[in-house]
């Protein structure tokens, strides 16, 4: 096998397991930025501690909701705050 196929496959491999990690990691708290990074350097080592990281926990909108309605009434953010999380909160769902 020659020099310029192994380097090749190992770019391949790179690519792969970065791509992979990138959208595990985006539904994990260690990110797609940093599993990607695991995923371009360590390969299938990279993929199994992506895989073992914590999920994000999601909280229910109606929840985040709730949560920021009682925060402005109760004088924690104000009315422009309270607008803009909540804007923030319908874009992402």
């Amino acid at each position: 096998m020659e020099i310029s196929n192994l380097i090749l496959i190992v770019i391949a491999h790179s690519v792969v397991f970065g791509a992979a990690c990138y959208f595990i990691g985006a539904q994990r708290e260690i990110g797609p930025i940093a599993g990607a990074f695991l995923g371009l350097i360590l390969g299938t080592i990279g993929l199994i501690i992506v895989l073992c990281s914590a999920r994000k926990q999601s909280i229910p909108i109606t929840d985040q909701l709730r949560m920021y309605k009682s925060m402005f009434d109760t004088g924690t953010i104000s009315e422009a705050e309270y607008n803009h999380l909540k804007g923030r909160l319908f874009e992402r769902a």
